[in-house]
């Protein structure tokens, strides 16, 4: 039985509510690393230098889930142009 191809507004849809939970993620492996990095300065009395490696640190977990989701994409698109030829 041949699979039946989804509509194309569900697929926009699928990759839009997709590539929007990785900007939530972005943002909030940044706050996550704000706010534990200020809560530890403060209990250790480090500040502010716990912020700031924290923050860095959620910068680049944020930008590699963004590397990872794109590098997705593209293995997608290029799944899709094997699949059209």
């Amino acid at each position: 039985m041949p699979v039946k191809p989804e509509p194309k507004f569900k697929e926009i849809f699928n990759q839009v509510s997709r590539y929007s939970t990785v900007g939530l993620e972005l943002g909030f492996s940044v706050a996550i690393g704000v706010v534990a990095g200020y809560y530890l300065d403060r209990w250790l009395g480090t500040s502010p230098w716990l912020t700031i490696f924290l923050l860095l640190c959620g910068v680049a977990a944020g930008f590699k889930r963004l590397y990872l989701a794109l590098k997705s994409l593209e293995r997608e698109q290029e799944k899709e142009d094997a699949e059209g030829q």
